[in-house]
């Protein structure tokens, strides 16, 4: 089993330090894909998604994002687990779509992973205050200014090279 893999079925035993190697990893990897994503959710206004073991239903309404999610198999999403405002410039729009996209991917691997080794305590769904791509999570909204310091100093090279390498 591949690190990638190993990681779709950790759930919420996740450190914050892998969820935050594979974010990047996905924003890095799928880049060209989220992009795709972004531009197919600005034409059609919603957008459906699968990862690990959960479905994804991205939605734009007007300048504002938000997505739901849910376990495969389940019937009921939890709705606007986050939303975030847009850009009205096209390109810094399609930015920020793909930060978006890599950050709910993230969150749903945690909350919805594949059947692994490790079992799963049922639960309400998981988020993080602050998303990976707002400085204000690296300083735990202490200021963007702080997260911008604490960001510079974070080394994980070595799980993401463990994850590109699987």
């Amino acid at each position: 089993m591949s690190f990638y893999e190993e990681l779709l079925t950790l759930g919420q035993h996740l450190h914050e330090r892998e969820r935050l190697a594979l974010y990047r990893f996905l924003f890095e990897t799928k880049m060209e894909l989220y992009k795709s994503d972004a531009i197919e959710l600005i034409k059609s206004q919603d957008l459906k998604r699968s990862i690990a073991n959960g479905e994804i239903v991205y939605s734009l309404n007007g300048n504002v994002v938000s997505y739901a999610a849910r376990k495969n198999g389940s019937s009921e999403f939890q709705e606007n687990l986050r939303e975030v405002n847009l850009s009205e410039i096209s390109r810094f729009r399609i930015r920020k779509l793909i930060k978006f996209f890599a950050q709910s991917e993230v969150e749903v691997i945690w909350n919805y992973p594949l059947q692994g080794r490790n079992p799963q305590e049922a639960g309400s769904y998981c988020i993080l205050s602050y998303p990976y791509f707002d400085l204000r999570y690296f300083s735990n909204g202490r200021g963007r200014i702080i997260g911008l310091v604490n960001k510079l100093k974070i080394d994980d090279t070595d799980l993401r090279k463990k994850l590109k390498a699987s």
